[in-house]
């Protein structure tokens, strides 16, 4: 008894961390240089890198399976189902399963070939219901009333389904539902009421739907919501109260969409919000004053967008973020007054068309450890660019058509390593007085470089390791500081 209660605390944690799995960043020994390095570097995309919902659900199903396999009672268990106590757990069954317990408050079903659910499917244990859900199945339909009886529900999920739409009232006596899991079915429109009676819902997953848009007041009456997961979906605009009430919620993921356009104010009600997934979109542009609600935020992923222009300020009050991402945009420059003081770690603005940095563009990120500009068009980095990043231990460069000002890496006590390719002089350090002195790794190699210059190289002394291959080094008199270092 024991065992299964530990079993279905697991399955139970299990099944809540599908809808929330947070953001993790593999460790990666390559240097930001190619497109994939710099992805795999990165992501965690709420996907590529991080466990899957999938991999959780086999998880689940797992222990449920093990527990019920080594601990079930056979008298009185559907066929093609494990039985112990209250818990039911079926599989590969063609038919909904006749003569379950009326004391069954557990009843996972699991790749099915049901093709509906029915009012008298649930009904004969209904009262004692408490967890349900149908994963992975051929169910297209589920008639209206399924679910009146079965006011004890607290999770309910119907996922990987062929079903496309839900009745309108099919939720109106499930008051006291937290969890409810809509994920990889084929659901194209929501009714505008169909959530409202979910007064106590806490996490809610649409992902992997066929939705178009989001209702204005889809998610009223929803005001203790803490997750809302929205990805891959097909989601082209967004209301200015889509998110109005829901002060409670952390966590909004809206990555894998169409979304072009965000209205001023969208996120003005979302005051707790901690991590915001807008990856993966076509936004152009976001107002200037977006995320002025926000002070707790810590993720932001904006990457894989079509941005085109940072309005000044647009992430000034984000004083908890610690994690950004701004890569694989159309990001011309980055304006100083864009970034306020916060504790982010790491910018990543790879694959960007950035022509120019301005003075004083990072100078409050002075937590910043890591910063990537590889792929771009920087034509020239000036001495101020990377003021007051006294924390920054590593800059990645990499393929731009670039030029230094003498002094850019000065003012730098903790850099590392530097990644820079495509210049055509001797790249500046900074001058002798106050020289930024790396002791890493400078990468220099696959450049136009003919020469270094003495200066360059004796601020190289106590560098671990320089890359200076594919260079068309010109062998005359200038060649000789390299040659005797």
């Amino acid at each position: 008894m024991m065992m299964m209660v530990m079993v279905m605390v697991m399955v139970m944690v299990m099944m809540m961390m599908m809808v929330v799995m947070p953001m993790k960043r593999r460790g990666c020994e390559e240097k930001p240089g190619s497109r994939t390095e710099l992805r795999s570097r990165f992501h965690a995309d709420t996907g590529p890198n991080s466990a899957s919902s999938m991999d959780l659900g086999v998880c689940a199903v797992y222990l449920l399976l093990s527990a019920l396999a080594a601990d079930s009672v056979s008298g009185g268990c559907p066929d093609g189902c494990k039985c112990r106590e209250s818990k039911v757990l079926c599989q590969n069954i063609s038919e909904f399963p006749s003569s379950i317990s009326s004391a069954t408050s557990t009843l996972y079903i699991a790749n099915a070939s049901i093709s509906s659910l029915r009012p008298a499917d649930v009904e004969g244990f209904a009262a004692a219901l408490s967890v349900f859900v149908v994963k992975d199945s051929t169910m297209a339909e589920v008639l209206a009333g399924t679910f009146d009886k079965t006011r004890n529900l607290v999770a309910l999920g119907l996922s990987g389904t062929r079903l496309q739409s839900l009745p309108g009232e099919l939720f109106r006596n499930l008051g006291k539902v937290k969890s409810l899991t809509l994920s990889k079915n084929k659901i194209l429109v929501l009714a505008p009421d169909l959530l409202s009676p979910l007064g106590d819902l806490q996490n809610l997953d649409l992902s992997g739907n066929l939705l178009t848009h989001v209702p204005g007041e889809a998610f009223r009456r929803l005001g203790q919501l803490q997750i809302v997961n929205l990805a891959q979906n097909n989601i082209a605009n967004l209301s200015r109260e889509t998110f109005r009430g829901l002060g409670e919620l952390r966590f909004l993921r809206l990555n894998r969409n169409a979304v072009g356009e965000i209205p001023p104010g969208c996120f003005d009600d979302l005051v707790n919000l901690e991590e915001l997934s807008l990856q993966d979109n076509r936004i152009e542009s976001l107002p200037g004053r977006l995320f002025s609600s926000q002070r707790k935020l810590k993720k932001l992923y904006l990457s894989n967008n079509r941005l085109s222009l940072l309005p000044r300020g647009i992430f000034l009050d984000l004083p908890d973020l610690v994690q950004i991402s701004l890569f694989e945009n159309r990001l011309s420059g980055v304006p100083a007054g864009v970034f306020g003081p916060m504790a982010l770690r790491e910018l990543w603005l790879y694959d960007n068309r950035l022509t120019r940095l301005e003075d004083g563009a990072f100078s409050n990120l002075t937590r910043l450890r890591l910063l990537v500009l590889s792929r771009n068009r920087i034509g020239s980095v000036p001495a101020g660019a990377f003021g007051g990043l006294a924390e920054l231990g590593e800059v990645s460069l990499h393929t731009n058509l670039l030029g230094l000002e003498e002094g850019t890496f000065s003012g730098l006590p903790k850099l590392e390593n530097i990644s820079w390719s495509t210049i055509s002089s001797s790249p500046s350090l900074g001058s002798s007085s106050r020289a930024c002195r790396p002791s890493g790794e400078v990468d220099l190699h696959n450049n136009s470089l003919r020469s270094l210059s003495q200066e360059v190289l004796d601020s190289l002394d106590a560098v671990k390791e320089v890359k200076l291959a594919q260079n068309p080094w010109r062998c005359d008199r200038d060649i000789l500081p390299l040659r005797d270092w």
